[in-house]
């Protein structure tokens, strides 16, 4: 589908409408550092005023908890979903305070012990409730360890009684199942948007592609590192560059 294609969609859709955007591989490049990542100028530019247009709620959809995601943007009047939607926040909100039981605590301290001794070179994010490995540095450099780290990964969270993500060099072990689709969900009836457009990248975002498909656009943005095959339902973007395409002409469109 070409950008001209979806905008004419989106242009036909009922508002207000529900921007919802994962971050990672989605409106910032991915890079081998996460910590380096970075929401490009224009992009953030074009975020700001889709925030403050006339019926158009804007949310970021992330897996980033809210410090890392803070350190890339600081936008005003946003929703957000956090660490894959365990955490959703209204524009003006701020986290609750949240608190492990002794056997979740235990399980997440061995799964860290175990990742300090044998993840050397992978990046290590620390979230409240999870604990998230991405190998990308590694893979570039052996693709074979990269691999084995993650079923690794895998077997041991699992064995532990946590839940394990699945992403794009990425595996990741939580106290608490999460899902976009369920957060998305939360956001589109607590903001009153009448319909949605959501754009993701990866695995993670499967299920708020579905959703956003049944009250509006799911789209999915493909990539070298793709893993799965995207919902039949979702409309396909090239990459971050066709992503800020479309949000550009999202905001040409609103203010004509």
């Amino acid at each position: 589908m070409s950008v001209d294609d979806l905008i004419e969609r989106l242009l036909h859709l009922e508002r207000p409408l529900l921007v919802a955007l994962d971050v990672d591989g989605t409106i910032s490049p991915i890079v081998r550092d996460p910590d380096t990542a970075q929401i490009p100028k224009e992009t953030l530019a074009t975020l700001e005023a889709l925030s403050a247009a006339p019926d158009i709620e804007l949310a970021l959809v992330t897996g980033r908890d809210l410090p890392s995601l803070r350190r890339m943007e600081q936008l005003e009047g946003v929703w957000r979903a956090l660490e894959h939607g365990g955490v959703v926040l209204g524009p003006s909100e701020v986290p609750s305070e949240r608190s492990l039981s002794e056997p979740q605590r235990s399980a997440l301290e061995r799964f860290k012990e175990w990742v300090d001794a044998h993840a050397h070179g992978a990046f290590i994010e620390h979230k409240p409730q999870a604990v998230a490995v991405h190998v990308r540095g590694i893979a570039m450099r052996d693709p074979e360890r990269a691999e084995r780290l993650m079923d690794e990964a895998d077997a041991l969270a699992q064995s532990l009684g946590l839940h394990v993500r699945r992403g794009k060099a990425l595996r990741e072990a939580e106290v608490v199942a999460n899902d976009k689709g369920l957060a998305l969900r939360e956001i589109l009836e607590r903001s009153g948007a009448r319909s949605v457009l959501f754009i993701g990248d990866d695995l993670t975002d499967f299920p708020a592609i579905e959703l956003a498909a049944q009250h509006g656009v799911g789209a999915f943005v493909q990539s070298r590192e793709q893993r799965g095959t995207p919902p039949t339902s979702a409309a396909l973007l090239g990459g971050v560059d066709e992503v800020a395409a479309v949000l550009r002409r999202l905001l040409e469109s609103i203010h004509r």
